[in-house]
């Protein structure tokens, strides 16, 4: 879509890809993420979709995507060269690595806060973890809108380029050298730090059901839930 909305299909599509790299788990090295559509590197959620994983009903779905993608044995990079918000964030978090295009199209944010909502979907725990807690608090709170040279100062990115040759050629010489080293290396190294990063995945589940819980009756969640089908928001 013109804004890379989130939809069941594009999870579908996120879960077989995941699928397919826990089965295959030494032939691939890097796994980069990145969008055709460079205005946008990923909006928000498109509802209808499961509330739970259909192989894990203790997982909220799609909470279990991201989680899933945090436990891959492979190194993960995101190339982001334009809008990313919500659950698009929430994904490009959920990556081990993120470089992104100096340009104004660059927008990071999580705006669940000013409509009721909590930002959910695992995204507090990991933003508290890659940039801190009171850049987590005050990116949350304030839902601002963070470009991509602010976004590098505190974390979120870990470098940017002036030019979209100069980013692409980074990322694939990266993954290249990164490609050279044994699997066993990478996989031991992320859970190295995922140990120290990551709450374990019980405390994850229910972080994420108690969210749900809270807003199940928030006026916010009943309007977005009575209005007809046709004409329902995404969020």
């Amino acid at each position: 879509s013109t804004i890379n909305v989130i939809n069941f299909h594009v999870l579908a599509d996120l879960v077989n890809l995941i699928k397919e790299r826990q089965r295959n788990d030494t032939d691939i090295q890097v796994v980069v993420f990145s969008s055709a559509n460079t205005e946008y590197f990923t909006s928000h959620l498109n509802s209808p979709l499961p509330l739970f994983d259909p192989e894990n009903s203790q997982m909220p779905f799609p909470v279990s995507i991201l989680y899933n993608i945090t436990q891959l044995s492979q190194a993960t990079i995101a190339i982001v060269e334009g809008v990313t918000y919500n659950f698009g964030n929430k994904l490009l978090l959920s990556i081990n690595m993120c470089f992104a295009l100096n340009s104004p199209s660059i927008q990071l944010s999580q705006l669940e806060t000013p409509f009721g909502f909590n930002p959910t979907g695992g995204s507090q725990i990991l933003a508290q973890s890659l940039i801190g807690c009171s850049h987590a608090f005050k990116y949350s709170f304030s839902a601002y809108k963070i470009d991509a040279i602010t976004a590098t100062q505190i974390g979120w990115v870990n470098r940017v380029f002036d030019t979209k040759s100069e980013l692409y050629r980074y990322v694939q010489a990266l993954a290249e050298r990164i490609t050279l080293f044994l699997p066993v290396g990478i996989q031991a190294t992320k859970k190295g730090i995922n140990a120290v990063s990551l709450i374990p995945v019980d405390a994850w589940i229910q972080q994420t059901r108690n969210i749900i819980e809270v807003l199940a009756p928030s006026p916010v969640s009943q309007a977005l839930s009575t209005e007809p089908e046709e004409v329902r928001p995404s969020y």
